[in-house]
């Protein structure tokens, strides 16, 4: 957390969270169970809403916390250098230089 933020603001990111798990599973779990008996469809949709119920809680939950990480993420830290080198660096320089006049 920054220094300078507000400390209910913790509060409306956890709750941003528990939103994004829970309204899949009461979206898909209540509107599976009323397709089911509503429409008299087999009780293989309902597996497949729960199925999807998952994949929707926990595709969005990991995109947000990666989200979360990427707001609150150190720019201080140095970017890594790119590796460079040169031939001076090699083990055979001293062995060859004498072939290359």
């Amino acid at each position: 957390m920054k220094k300078n933020e507000n400390p209910f603001s913790v509060y409306a990111k956890v709750s941003q969270l528990a939103f994004v798990i829970i309204a899949p599973l009461l979206l898909f779990l209540g509107g599976g169970s009323w397709a089911v008996a509503h429409f008299g469809l087999p009780d293989w949709v309902m597996g497949i809403c729960v199925a999807l119920a998952l994949i929707f809680m926990i595709g969005g939950a990991v995109s947000y916390v990666y989200q979360l990480i990427k707001t609150y993420e150190k720019p201080d830290q140095p970017a890594p250098k790119a590796f460079t080198s040169s031939l001076r660096d090699n083990d055979y320089y001293d062995e060859y230089k004498d072939l290359r006049k």
